[in-house]
């Protein structure tokens, strides 16, 4: 919790909760509804780059002007699901209802007006995640907003969001968060490209699939069991499936994981800090499992032995000047 008007005194509490939404969300103008009965409660979480609002208030109304978009940048989405009202939106021109249980869309950096009406208290529970990391073009984004709905995943989205929320003060502090953090971004950037038109769905997701692939392999070289398997495992695809994105970007997945994992071994045997190292710690390190095999297959990438090359590389340090 980093929000709640009970700890306030009466005249306070409307000052405190427009300064507390602003700080919580971004610059906008921020109506109250009831001023003089106002209650509200305020909670964030973190997930990666990504977080977990929820906003338990009485009736209220945010405005988002271009000047305060000058004044205050939002690179964010804003996917918000409704406890329990009926939430009005306005933006790119259109106005927008979400049932309780639905799915709203707000992008913090374009202008909106934004109610939630009611004299008790009403909740929205609004996953953020970075536009930028989303990676999908702003008509997307804008066309998506209008479709949320027409998205096969859009009640599984608003299960996630729900499951962020309610099991928040356990995840966000677990060794998964910085995981949900990036199974969040992904999922929004399917939800909206779905949303958009499923083919250009497919495509979309193949093209940003892959940089995520080789980030993951990249983060696991170290990993003996790394392969085909394990990776499409992690990106929740088939092998079959991810052989096929490999060709069509014209590489062989099993021959690059090989080449990192050399490339990295002939850093590591190259680098002053690493000396004490023996080459078979080296070698398991990078995630070979077998001596011979990382020898045969770094003298066939390098032309030398791992050995020879760590020779080289240890009297061209001894023969710097300065070098002890």
């Amino acid at each position: 919790m980093v929000f709640n008007t009970d700890v306030l005194h009466p005249s306070d509490r409307v000052e405190a909760t427009c300064a507390a939404m602003q700080e919580q969300s971004v610059p906008s103008t921020v109506e109250l509804e009831n001023a003089e009965q106002v209650a509200s409660r305020m909670d964030v979480w973190t997930y990666g780059d990504t977080r977990i609002f929820r906003a338990e208030m009485t009736g209220f109304r945010l405005v988002r002007t271009t000047n305060q978009i000058r004044s205050g940048p939002g690179e964010m989405l804003a996917i918000a699901v409704h406890e329990n009202r009926i939430g009005k939106q306005e933006q790119f021109g259109t106005q927008r209802y979400a049932r309780p249980n639905e799915l709203m869309l707000m992008d913090l950096n374009s202008t909106y007006d934004y109610e939630l009406k009611g004299t008790l208290p009403g909740a929205s529970r609004c996953l953020h995640v970075p536009v930028e990391a989303v990676g999908l073009p702003h008509e997307v984004i804008r066309t998506a907003a209008d479709r949320l709905a027409a998205s096969p995943i859009h009640q599984m989205v608003v299960t996630h969001i729900n499951e962020l929320t309610v099991r928040a003060d356990a995840l966000s502090v677990s060794d998964a968060a910085q995981t949900l953090g990036e199974a969040n971004i992904d999922l929004v950037r399917t939800l909206l490209a779905s949303a958009y038109d499923v083919d250009y769905a497919r495509g979309a997701m193949a093209e940003m699939l892959l940089p995520r692939i080789r980030s993951y392999v990249r983060r696991h070289l170290s990993d003996p069991r790394l392969g085909p398997a394990s990776v499409a495992a992690a990106h929740g695809i088939s092998q079959r499936h991810l052989f096929k994105l490999c060709s069509a970007a014209d590489f062989s997945l099993e021959q690059w994981i090989i080449a990192e994992r050399l490339e990295r071994a002939r850093d590591e045997l190259a680098h002053p800090d690493m000396l004490a190292f023996p080459i078979r710690a080296i070698a398991r390190r990078c995630g070979f499992a077998n001596d011979s095999h990382f020898s045969r297959r770094f003298r066939l990438m390098y032309g030398l032995s791992p050995r020879t090359w760590r020779q080289l590389n240890t009297r061209r340090l001894g023969s710097t000047p300065g070098a002890e």
